[in-house]
């Protein structure tokens, strides 16, 4: 074994003896188990999903394939004993554009860079809360492991009526609904919002309703919308006023014009979409702000963007640390505010 690969298999090793709480009892399957920087890999992240694992290698990183296929063999010979079976890899590009639309073959590969196939899709578990995740399915696996501290303690502030805007696969709204809360959920992409509704139906939540003449009484309510177009039909509307509206954009996002969705750009876009949430929250309801841009994931700036767009600082409300296997500072920021 090298250096860089014994560095590695030693930092693997002291980042699951940090993370014992997190898996131990069962209740969580998926979770971090090396976190960048601040598990001393820089630009490498490995995600744990239940029998298996995702190496994400970030291009900043500078590293060979060989030393990935490498560091996907060892975590696999670490952790088979602990059940792991396969290690999926995947590539981040700096500049994704310069990618020209076409994504590394391998982000779709059924077969992994170490161990044995894994099903299209796996069931995982985070507390009360199960989870389709897809291992193979491009970048992202369908859950963000950063807001399994946030997703619990907003389930148990005891809401009634919660907007999930870029809703994607609906892991917010999966323990708010459970919790008695009715979620509406926005995004721009079908497939996306029909994951949601599989995970509400994982979960033995009603996912039926589809429309804009829902049934207030059911669990979830699913709008294919814009999130500007959404706000802007709730703002007409009274009936559609919400206890907390959660605000979870990408970095960017393409427009369609056919369907007038325009393109979105956090850093441009962020203070419009925080001054549209206020005008359709009920009073004394509360909005939770989240962004893993970079410029806006450092240390104060959400913060500061927020009482920028509205022109005074909010009543800020507490929100649990992250969990212990984020370890990364300035990768992902969260605030949660009362106007």
């Amino acid at each position: 074994m090298d250096f860089a690969a014994a560095r590695f298999a030693d930092s693997l090793g002291a980042a699951g003896r940090r993370r014992a709480s997190v898996s131990e009892d069962g209740a969580v399957t998926a979770y971090r188990l090396i976190d960048g920087s601040g598990d001393g890999v820089p630009g490498v992240y490995l995600d744990r999903y239940g029998p298996a694992a995702v190496l994400n290698v970030h291009e900043d990183a500078r590293l060979s394939q060989s030393w990935v296929t490498g560091a996907a063999r060892l975590t696999l010979d670490q952790l088979a004993q602990a059940g792991l079976e396969a290690v999926y890899v995947k590539a981040f590009a700096r500049d994704r554009s310069r990618l020209g639309g076409r994504a590394p073959d391998e982000l779709r590969a059924a077969v992994p860079r170490a161990g044995r196939a894994q099903p299209e899709s796996l069931v995982v578990r985070e507390y009360g809360s199960r989870f389709e995740v897809r291992l193979y399915d491009g970048l992202s696996t369908g859950l963000f492991l950063d807001h399994r501290e946030h997703r619990r303690a907003l389930s148990q502030r005891g809401l009634l009526r919660v907007l999930n805007l870029f809703a994607y696969t609906c892991a917010f709204a999966v323990p708010l609904a459970a919790a008695g809360a009715q979620v509406t959920n926005v995004d721009v992409s079908a497939r996306y919002l029909e994951w949601g509704k599989r995970n509400l139906a994982l979960n033995g939540l009603d996912a039926s309703v589809d429309s804009r003449q829902g049934d207030s009484r059911r669990g979830a309510r699913f709008f294919r919308m814009d999130a500007f177009a959404y706000l802007a039909y709730a703002e007409r509307h009274p009936e559609e006023r919400f206890d907390l509206v959660i605000l979870d954009p990408p970095t960017f996002a393409v427009g369609d014009r056919r369907r007038g969705v325009k393109p979105w750009k956090a850093l441009a876009d962020y203070p419009a979409l925080v001054r549209a949430a206020l005008r359709v929250l009920a009073p004394g309801g509360s909005v939770f702000a989240a962004s893993n841009t970079r410029e806006l994931a450092a240390p104060g700036v959400l913060a500061r963007l927020v009482t920028e767009a509205l022109g005074y600082s909010p009543a800020w409300q507490t929100l649990p640390p992250w969990p212990a296997d984020v370890r990364e500072s300035g990768r992902v920021a969260a605030v949660l505010f009362i106007p």
